[in-house]
């Protein structure tokens, strides 16, 4: 090739590239100098534009970009946020300003980045943060209008939708707060209490009792637990009228029998007799046995209602049944427990010697009241000890000291022994007596030692 046309060919490449330069934007520009790491002729360049005002959005992120990277965020974040004015729902502009915000400990600027970030994206992510910013900082009534109005959008997890009832109420608005919390409690889990709980003591508090009622007995059935029928069904007999707090009450007592005294004589004791009766009318509850924790705890009930006519009547019943002789004794027992020995030993007819020798211990002690100390001796000669717990056998055994001589006392103990009947609790007493009144125990007491340490049955 000539030297002519190697020059011409310089030409043309020279005049080529200086014109694709000229035709170039000053987008194109900028990028080039960024990327050849220019990046402080990049600024100058971007100024430029902004003077003129020919800047486009990307130019905005680029200059603001780079401004972050030189360290000066303040610029930075003010040229990112001119860029979300023309971009408003850039997800990632908006996440860089609350990372941007977060760092520079600027709580205004972060929540309203926040804030704009969780209305483009709602996940649940954002919105935990954003209400979070508000409560951390003391904005309670921004933090209930962000939660209600996510809300209306369906993005509230049960918590969040709980703690907006809980604002609204707080604000006063209580129809608000209910309306939210029905909604909640028709896609929550049977098993969640605590926005259910929150709902009854509003629903009461707005006098809605029918429907904190029935409410409250679809949740009790699925919930299972007395403590919390009991604790519901006295909050509302605290305000509602007799037939709602009844129609809770009889519910309670239906999924807890076992429940229903305590619950009756909570009622009493709260003042709320009627309804405490109207639960103990029904006793004895079918299916309980008469044992000695039902019957103390009905004429307990009973008690507090300061109805004697509740005590009296239900004994009566039970005195009509000849074949009830252990219930009628410990009926007799729980009412002396509870208004003392003479309630019963005046009582007319008298209790028959069959019933009362049922129950040892408080026959002795009603024949002691009655002066009748031999008597009291006999009945806790003859008593059948192994139907006593551990508890009353220690009463018996000081019964039998305090009524009888120490050579006395020995004797009931040793014919017990001598008949295989003494029980292995009592052993050390009568033991004890033997050695402090010089008296050999036997051979009684020690085969039946060696038949205990072998594993025998007595």
């Amino acid at each position: 090739m000539s030297v002519a046309k190697l020059l011409v060919a310089i030409a043309f490449v020279i005049s080529a590239v200086t014109a694709y330069l000229l035709q170039s934007g000053p987008e194109e520009r900028i990028a080039m100098l960024v990327r050849d790491g220019r990046n402080v002729e990049a600024v100058v360049e971007i100024e430029r534009l902004l003077a003129t005002g020919t800047a486009k959005p990307r130019v905005l992120m680029t200059l603001a970009m780079l401004q972050d990277t030189a360290g000066d965020r303040a610029r930075a974040a003010d040229l990112m946020e001119l860029y979300v004015l023309s971009r408003p729902r850039d997800r990632d502009a908006l996440a860089w300003l609350v990372r941007s915000y977060e760092a520079a400990d600027d709580v205004d600027g972060l929540i309203e980045a926040q804030a704009k970030l969780a209305a483009v994206d709602a996940n649940p992510v954002h919105v935990a943060k954003l209400v979070a910013l508000h409560r951390f900082h003391g904005r309670f009534a921004e933090e209930c209008a962000a939660l209600e109005s996510f809300a209306e959008r369906g993005a509230l997890t049960p918590d969040q939708t709980e703690r907006l009832a809980q604002l609204l109420a707080a604000e006063g608005r209580m129809p608000r707060a209910v309306e939210v919390l029905r909604g909640l409690d028709e896609h929550l889990d049977d098993s969640v209490e605590r926005p259910r709980r929150f709902l009854f003591e509003l629903l009461i508090d707005q006098g809605r009792y029918a429907e904190a009622a029935e409410r409250a007995k679809r949740w009790l059935a699925a919930w299972r637990k007395p403590w919390l029928a009991a604790q519901m069904t006295l909050r509302l007999a605290t305000k509602a009228p007799l037939a709602e707090a009844r129609g809770l009450a009889q519910a309670s007592a239906i999924l807890h029998p076992d429940a229903q005294l305590y619950l009756a004589k909570s009622l009493a004791e709260q003042g709320n007799r009627r309804l405490a009766t109207a639960l103990l009318l029904e006793w004895p509850y079918e299916g309980m046995p008469l044992n000695k924790p039902n019957i103390d705890g009905y004429v307990a009930a009973a008690a507090a209602t300061g109805i004697p006519t509740l005590i009296w009547s239900r004994f009566a019943l039970l005195r009509s049944r000849p074949a009830e002789t252990e219930a009628q004794a410990l009926f007799a027992e729980a009412i002396a427990a509870e208004y003392g020995l003479s309630s019963i030993a005046l009582l007319q007819p008298a209790l028959p010697d069959a019933v009362l020798r049922r129950r040892p211990l408080f026959a002795a002690r009603l024949a002691l009241h009655l002066g009748q100390q031999v008597r009291a001796r006999l009945v806790l000669a003859e008593a059948d000890l192994d139907g006593l717990p551990p508890a009353e056998l220690a009463q018996w055994l000081d019964l039998v000291m305090r009524l009888n001589s120490p050579q006395a006392a020995f004797a009931t103990l040793q014919n017990l022994e001598q008949r295989m009947q003494l029980p292995e609790s009592l052993h050390a007493a009568y033991r004890a007596l033997a050695t402090q009144l010089g008296r050999a125990t036997g051979p009684a007491i020690t085969i039946a030692t060696s038949r205990h340490l072998a594993g025998i049955p007595r």
